[in-house]
C-alpha cells in the first residue's frame, strides 16, 4: 500500500500559501511569518496538543476576514494543479497494482480536485476539511475587522528567526515581540470571537493526524506499517516516516526538507516522479531489503538487472527508462548517519529548484 503526502512528493503547489499570496495582498509575508511561528510552537516550545501544519487552522480567520471563499479556494486549486515531471503516469502505473492513499495537510478544495485529476478516488483522500463558506456567514463584521488589523501587524513584523532546533534563549529581540504579539492574538484574543469555532474545528491533517490516517488505511486492508511505502518531503510528514521506518516500512523523502530526510531510510531527489514508482514497485514486489540493496548500488546496471529477474514491472521499468534516458539521472540514497547532513543539503537544493525558492523554504 502506498500513503504519500500530496504537496511535494507529487504536485509543486503549496496551496495554502498561494490563496494566502493570490488572495491577499501581502498574504506571501503573512504566510510566512504564521508558518515560523507554527514551527516555533512545534518544535521550541512543544505547545501542548498543539501539531506541525496546524498553520491551517492559523490562516483560516484570515482567509474569511479577507472575503476568500469556496469558490476563490477551487479556482485556486484549478490553476495551482501542477504536477511533477511523471506523476501522473507514475500513480496511473501504481494504481494498476496496489492502492495509493493521498495524506495532505492541504484544504480538501485542493486535494480533491488534483487527486481526482491523478484518477485517485476522493475516499483514498485524507485532507483538512475546511468549510470556509459556513464560517464565514456566522462571523460578524466587528471580528473580521479585527482580523484584518492583526493580519497588517503580522505583515509588517521582520521575519521570524526560528532554529527549530534550538531553545528561546537564542531567539533575537524582534523575534521574541512578534511571538508575544501573536501568543497574545491567537491564544488570547481570538478565541473570545465568533473565530473561536474556527480554531477549535479546523483540524489539519499534519503530524500525529497523518500518522493516524495511515493507520487508519492500512487497517482498512489488514496490513500493518511494514507493508506501507510512506513518502513524504516536510515537517508535517515526519511522524509517519520515522514510524514506518521503525516498523520496517518503506519511508520515501522526495525532495524532502531536513524533517522529511532525517525520518526516512530512503531519499530521493529528482525532477521526475517516475523514480518513485520504480522504488515503490520495487519495495512492494521484493521487500526493504531489495530497495536497500538497489540503492546502495544505485545506477542503470542494478536496475536493469532487476528488470531481467522480473523483479521491476514492465510497465514501470519502460516508463522509468523513457523518463531518465537522456535527461538528469535522479539520485537515491539510503540514509545513515554518516550521509544524512549531505543529502539533506542535495535535497533541499532540488526542493528549492523543482517547487521554486519561497514554497521550498516552508517547513
Amino acid at each position: 500500500m502506498i500513503n504519500s503526502d500530496w504537496e511535494g512528493p507529487w504536485v509543486t503547489a503549496d496551496h495554502a500559501f498561494d490563496i494566502m499570496r493570490q488572495g491577499i495582498e501581502g498574504g506571501d509575508r503573512l504566510f510566512t511569518n504564521i508558518s515560523a511561528y507554527d514551527d516555533y510552537l512545534a518544535y521550541v516550545v512543544k505547545k501542548k496538543g498543539y501539531e506541525p501544519g496546524n498553520t491551517l487552522a492559523l490562516i483560516a480567520p484570515f482567509l474569511i476576514a479577507f472575503g476568500l471563499d469556496n469558490d476563490f479556494l477551487v479556482e485556486k486549486a484549478k490553476d495551482n494543479a501542477n504536477f511533477i515531471a511523471g506523476s501522473i503516469k507514475a500513480i496511473e502505473l501504481l494504481r494498476r497494482s496496489y492502492t495509493v492513499n493521498i495524506i495532505s495537510t492541504s484544504y480538501h478544495q485542493y486535494v480533491h480536485y488534483t487527486a481526482y485529476l491523478a484518477g485517485v478516488p476522493e475516499e483514498n483522500t485524507y485532507c483538512t476539511w475546511f468549510p470556509i463558506d459556513e464560517y464565514a456567514s456566522e462571523m460578524s463584521g466587528a471580528d473580521k475587522d479585527l482580523v484584518r488589523e492583526m493580519a497588517l501587524t503580522i505583515m509588517s513584523m521582520p521575519p521570524l528567526d526560528i532554529d527549530t532546533n534550538a531553545g528561546q534563549d537564542v531567539l533575537d529581540e524582534n523575534t521574541v515581540c512578534s511571538i508575544g504579539q501573536m501568543d497574545s492574538f491567537f491564544w488570547d484574543i481570538l478565541p473570545s470571537t465568533g473565530f473561536c469555532s474556527v480554531l477549535e474545528e479546523v483540524q489539519p491533517v499534519g503530524g500525529t493526524r497523518k500518522y493516524e490516517a495511515v493507520i487508519s488505511a492500512l487497517d482498512k486492508q489488514g496490513q500493518g506499517l511494514k507493508q506501507s511505502a510512506t513518502i513524504g518531503d516536510s515537517i508535517t510528514d515526519w511522524k509517519m516516516l520515522d514510524l514506518t521506518r521503525d516498523a520496517g516500512g518503506l519511508a520515501l523523502s522526495f525532495n524532502g526538507n531536513e524533517y522529511a530526510v532525517s525520518n526516512c531510510n530512503v531519499a530521493v531527489m529528482s525532477g521526475n516522479c517516475m523514480v518513485t514508482a520504480l522504488l515503490v514497485e520495487v519495495f512492494e514486489r521484493n521487500g526493504l531489503g531489495a530497495v536497500e540493496a538497489l540503492v546502495l548500488d544505485w545506477g542503470w546496471p542494478s536496475i536493469k538487472e532487476l528488470y531481467q529477474q522480473g523483479k521491476v514491472d514492465s510497465a514501470i521499468y519502460n516508463a522509468f527508462r523513457h523518463a531518465f534516458t537522456g535527461s538528469d539521472f535522479p539520485h537515491a540514497v539510503w540514509v545513515t548517519e554518516d550521509n544524512l547532513d549531505e543529502t539533506i543539503e542535495v535535497s533541499k537544493r532540488y526542493r528549492r529548484s523543482v517547487r521554486g525558492t519561497q514554497i521550498g523554504a516552508l517547513g
